[in-house]
């Protein structure tokens, strides 16, 4: 089983990218993202996809965080390449499929086994911003599918520590 990331380092990770300036989180965002270009790419063609700028921006944002909560933790994860990406997504297209259907949240659950991850993801997409508003429909379906797969695709490359 692998290690959990835990609420406080999630907490932790958004105090400190919410708090950068620009060219301080410029910099962060480059260091996580080429350490994991072919996931991010994978992570970022769903919103190239969908067309959808707001979606884009969010999945750079969760990556960020959950990237710098693993730092932040300790946790080492591979990289992860195409072969990982390939691998995964007939899985998820199935129990994404499955979940449609049934609406058990016990699959994505245990697809993902990260629960502080999905529990922060659902609750972002389900609250309201500075302004009030709540995400669009649209975007907050967008942003499900793809932050689960993309919790899930972490989860899966984390290094057992020894």
């Amino acid at each position: 089983m692998s290690e959990q990331l835990t609420v406080k380092n999630i907490e932790k990770a958004v105090l400190k990218i919410d708090d950068m300036d620009a060219d301080s989180l410029e910099k962060l965002s480059e260091a996580h993202v080429l350490a994991q270009e072919n996931f991010v790419g994978y992570v970022l063609s769903s919103a190239i996809e969908y067309k959808n700028d707001e979606l884009l921006e969010l999945l750079m944002y969760y990556f960020n965080i959950f990237s710098e909560a693993f730092a932040l933790q300790g946790i080492q994860w591979k990289t992860i390449d195409d072969e990982a990406i390939e691998n995964f997504q007939e899985e998820y297209i199935q129990t994404l499929d499955e979940y449609m259907e049934t609406e058990d949240n016990d699959l994505i659950a245990s697809m993902c086994n990260q629960p502080n991850m999905v529990s922060f993801l659902l609750s972002e997409i389900d609250a309201e911003d500075e302004n009030g508003e709540q995400l669009s429909d649209e975007t907050a379906t967008y942003l499900f599918i793809v932050g689960v797969a993309m919790i899930a695709l972490m989860n899966r490359s984390i290094q057992n520590q020894s």
